[in-house]
Formats: structure tokens, C-alpha cells, sequence
């Protein structure tokens, strides 16, 4: 039974600015937060500590930004976000 999936494609870590691109998405959130919302939260915990302390605070616009619709621009926490997959792991 399959209750919640992300597919990430990113660039290799060596590069400064990382390219990610999303692949299959299936993220349910009725009744909130759904599956969808707990499997994004796990990720972000899972990772939020590998995170630069010198970008904590851009992490806390860009969730603003997210929250209120605004246009982000690229590139954010040093990742680029792409719509193709070319060149990109899994």
C-alpha cells in the first residue's frame, strides 16, 4: 500500500549551487496534514540539521514566501529548482 511518494533528482554535491527537479509526486493531504504533509515533514527533519547555521534565516523567508504565494526566486538556500531532469541522479 502506497501512501505517500516524492521523487527527487538532484545534481552531484560537489557542485555550489545544486540543481533539483521533481520527479512522481503523490502527496494526499485531506485530512490534513495527510500523508503527504507527514512524509515532507520527515523529510525536512531528516535533513534540517545538515543545513548551514548562515542559512537558517533564509530558510525562514523562503517558508514565508511559500506561505504567502510570493514568486521564488532561484537560486534559494543554494539549490536550484529545474523542470527537466537532464543530467540529474535520483
Amino acid at each position: 500500500m502506497l501512501l505517500a511518494e516524492l521523487e527527487i533528482r538532484h545534481s552531484r554535491a560537489v557542485a555550489p549551487t545544486r540543481r533539483i527537479a521533481l520527479g512522481s509526486q503523490w502527496l494526499p493531504t485531506d485530512p490534513a496534514p495527510g500523508y503527504g504533509g507527514v512524509l515532507l515533514g520527515g523529510i525536512v527533519a531528516a535533513h534540517i540539521g545538515d543545513l548551514h547555521p548562515d542559512l537558517r534565516g533564509e530558510l525562514d523567508g523562503l517558508i514565508d514566501d511559500l506561505e504567502n504565494n510570493r514568486r521564488i526566486p532561484q537560486p534559494r538556500l543554494r539549490h536550484r529548482f529545474q523542470v527537466d531532469v537532464v543530467g540529474l541522479d535520483r
